[in-house]
């Protein structure tokens, strides 16, 4: 029987997107975007029920469903309640940190049914005083700057403390329907328009999809050391330009190695975002395809060519991505098939309601793109991750074109170092998601 009591809206252009790739590719988790963290300390659960339940009251898109399809999809707002947390109790296991990650790689390996509802919170218990919480969300209420918002707001809800104003989802979908029916669509089009003519995919060793076949994904991944790393961030500082556009360029060089094509296009996720909607809880990214020519020429060179492209994207980020206009005929395969991503620098550790807590950056998350590479700053070093389907590429590819890229980034890094004192490398500052480039 339908809930009486839900509010109806109409749902978002990307939402409309991901319930669509929910149907398509969403097996194994690839549309989970937890907010995952371990908590040390005396835990009182009311206390905890009760702050992750003002959590979900604050933010609408944390309590909606869907139902529908195509045009016909709806959005509906249920009231507020409380929340059902899954208690898992591994006191009792011989290696209770061992099963936790068991226990957590299944949970973000299972599809959430957003029919149902779009959250699914579970809370293990490795000890008296420790614990690990996960609150696994469906792409279509969430991203990764919200996924911070919900963090923040989680801690500010365990202290007691008031968060700050945030609009709700609703508005930002009907603010971005009246943009792209007015003026400012017409030119986000006619940009795009220019700026894609004439595209053409490089070419890349992939097997043609296998129609209903069962999706995989397979993960190989590196550590950038902190001298590495500490290197390319001074030479983006130098070009005034940022860790991302440096580690992208790493990117775009190494598919030119492997591609033998200037001409080369990698699709990224921005946050979208307004200062009106800093915290606002829901879909709000959308993903961009960056067309750079990547012309010989030294690392700073081609990262100031990258940084003008990206510059470029952000000013016009808010097309959403199906809507991009594509000459006819001039892709062989999907827009999104190679994407490029770099996490927040996330708050690592903070003390709030009594408790130690520690952000946990999951890897096994699954992914939804065919080749994805994404960079996790971890302290003063970043994490490397390559995800891609075997299906569609051999292993041996995704290891050379690893590979590749970490000799890019370390050579890079070493033709930098005189300018760079490794000596005073430190943790970087929180610079936002991957997806607010």
């Amino acid at each position: 029987m339908p809930d009486v009591t839900a509010t109806e809206i109409r749902p978002s252009v990307g939402q409309t997107l991901l319930w669509f790739l929910d149907r398509y590719r969403g097996e194994e988790g690839a549309l989970n975007c937890p907010v995952l963290c371990r908590l040390r300390g005396p835990l009182d659960r009311d206390r905890l029920r009760e702050a992750i339940g003002q959590v979900i009251s604050r933010h609408e898109a944390l309590r909606s469903t869907f139902t529908g399809g195509g045009r016909r999809l709806k959005a509906l707002v249920h009231p507020v309640v409380s929340p059902r947390i899954r208690e898992v109790d591994l006191t009792g296991e011989p290696d209770p940190g061992a099963c936790a990650d068991r226990e957590v790689a299944r949970e973000l390996g299972t599809r959430i049914d957003a029919t149902e509802c779009a959250v699914r919170i579970t809370l293990w218990r490795l000890a008296e005083d420790h614990h690990v919480l996960c609150l696994n969300m469906h792409h279509m209420v969430t991203d990764s700057w919200s996924c911070n918002v919900i963090f923040e707001d989680l801690c500010a809800a365990l202290e007691g403390r008031p968060c700050g104003d945030a609009l709700a989802y609703s508005r930002f979908a009907e603010e971005q329907r009246e943009t792209l029916a007015g003026p400012s669509g017409q030119g986000l089009r006619a940009f795009w328009s220019e700026r894609l003519k004439d595209l053409t995919l490089p070419p890349l060793p992939m097997r043609p999809a296998t129609a209903g076949a069962p999706r995989d994904t397979r993960l190989v991944q590196h550590v950038l050391d902190a001298p590495t790393v500490a290197a390319l961030d001074a030479l983006a500082k130098r070009e005034r330009s940022t860790m991302f556009v440096a580690l992208l360029t790493a990117y775009y060089r190494a598919l030119k190695s492997v591609s033998g094509a200037e001409d080369l296009a990698v699709a990224t996720l921005f946050a979208n975002r307004g200062a009106e909607h800093r915290r606002t809880v829901g879909f709000l990214a959308n993903m961009v395809l960056l067309r750079t020519r990547l012309a010989d020429g030294d690392f700073a060179a081609q990262l100031r060519a990258v940084h003008g492209t990206v510059m470029e994207a952000f000013v016009h980020q808010a097309l959403p991505f199906q809507m991009l206009p594509i000459p006819p005929g001039g892709t062989e395969r999907r827009l999104d098939d190679v994407v490029f991503q770099m996490m927040a620098d996330p708050v690592y550790s903070t003390r709030a309601g009594g408790l130690d807590i520690e952000v946990l950056v999951p890897d096994g998350v699954a992914t939804r793109f065919e080749l994805e590479l994404v960079a996790v700053p971890d302290r003063d070093t970043v994490r490397v991750l390559l995800f891609y389907n075997p299906d569609r590429f051999d292993p041996e590819f995704a290891e050379s074109l690893l590979a590749a890229y970490v000799d890019i980034c370390t050579t890079a890094a070493r033709t930098a170092a005189p300018h760079t004192d490794h000596a005073g490398a430190r943790p970087r500052q929180r610079t936002g998601g991957h997806d607010d480039q």
